[in-house]
């Protein structure tokens, strides 16, 4: 299975990239990148576990592929790695690579939503933007956070508050890294693959309903269908609306308002980001619920397709008041007036502001143990 889809984005030039996806790739990633005309050099940004796995692979395959040079930064594994100190200390790496700006560099991102969105912003902000390439290597980057051009890293309680859009040239994704992550990794990555059944497609909410078990082992053939769905969706929304400028992209944010404030109350540490939104989903469930938008059947629906992946339904480890308090940060507020994607069936959301806050507190509560 070879696959490649299209993200179009025509204005102010044309910057349209593809997203390859196949199984037992990355040894041609090397040519492929090096097919695009983008440069002579090779820096790669992985983290630490993936280095582990794939990081000599990489490097070998753009050394095969015709990369004069090639160079790699190793970041430490973790949500705790995304931050201003890890961008000074890759920028201080590139800069040394760079042999006084005389390389053309690209910069390869390789792994999870850490190495990618911090990528991202360096290859964005290194000599005002040079040419980077995403491969992804979890299910979380498969199908969200490694295509969309969104780059940030985290600043204080404040989750991607520091960032830019930069479009990557290229997305490509070996999905047989999925028979290397941990269970708690491809679970992570379900919630938003299921995301994405609620916001635009309840024919894939269906699939998944009834292949919940294939997908925790991992079924290979299972994902070889759900992935490329996934990816077509969101390469439809970055096409329609790169910047969040229309409230068409923004309902790729359905859970993530108070996922974010869940990882920032819990200090980053407690949940993984799928299982932050998991709740986030069912948060925004029971808002709409209470605002007489969404059916009690459909919340049921989604509550036991999220337990069925082995996910949350139920939070601990804060109070009430510290997940509102972090949900003021979020960058969907405009002039401190809260703003939700809410679903209203499945296959179906809308954006809805200024929220009474004693709805959004009873759903969180609701959510308590």
């Amino acid at each position: 299975m070879l696959k490649t889809i299209k993200v179009k984005l025509n204005a102010p030039a044309d910057r349209s990239y593809s997203i390859v996806i196949g199984r037992g790739i990355l040894k041609n990633a090397g040519k492929t990148v090096k097919d695009l005309g983008l440069g002579n050099d090779i820096f790669l940004i992985t983290d630490s576990n993936v280095n582990c796995l794939y990081g000599k692979p990489a490097l070998l395959s753009f050394r095969q592929g015709g990369f004069k040079t090639t160079a790699s930064c190793v970041i430490k594994a973790g949500e705790d790695s995304k931050s201003l100190d890890s961008f000074i200390k890759i920028q201080g790496a590139l800069y040394n690579f760079d042999r006084n700006g005389n390389r053309q560099i690209v910069i390869a991102t390789l792994g999870g939503g850490v190495p990618g969105d911090l990528g991202g912003f360096i290859a964005g902000t290194y000599k005002r933007g040079i040419s980077f390439i995403q491969m992804p290597t979890t299910l979380l980057g498969f199908v969200d956070c490694g295509l969309g051009g969104k780059t940030a890293v985290n600043f204080r309680d404040a989750k991607n508050s520091i960032g830019i859009f930069w479009q990557p040239r290229l997305v490509y994704m070996d999905i047989d890294a999925l028979k290397t992550l941990p269970l708690r990794e491809i679970q992570s990555g379900l919630a938003e693959t299921l995301k994405y059944g609620v916001i635009s497609d309840p024919a894939l909410f269906d699939y998944l309903e009834f292949n919940s078990d294939k997908l925790l082992v991992p079924d290979m053939a299972v994902y070889e269908r759900v992935i490329p769905i996934c990816v077509k969706i969101k390469a439809d929304i970055t096409s329609a609306d790169e910047r969040d400028e229309k409230d068409i992209r923004i309902m790729l944010n359905f859970g993530h308002t108070a996922g974010h404030a869940i990882e920032a109350a819990t200090g980053y540490r407690k949940y993984t980001h799928g299982e932050a939104i998991s709740l986030g989903m069912l948060i925004a469930g029971g808002i709409s619920k209470e605002l007489g938008l969404f059916r009690d059947a459909d919340l049921f629906r989604l509550e036991n397709l999220i337990e069925n992946l082995g996910l949350p339904v139920k939070l601990s480890g804060c109070k009430v008041s510290s997940v509102l308090e972090a949900m003021k940060h979020d960058k969907k507020f405009k002039s401190g007036v809260n703003r939700f994607i809410l679903p209203v069936k499945i296959g179906a959301c809308k954006v809805v502001d200024n929220i009474p806050e004693k709805v959004i507190a009873k759903a969180v509560k609701s959510r308590m143990v």
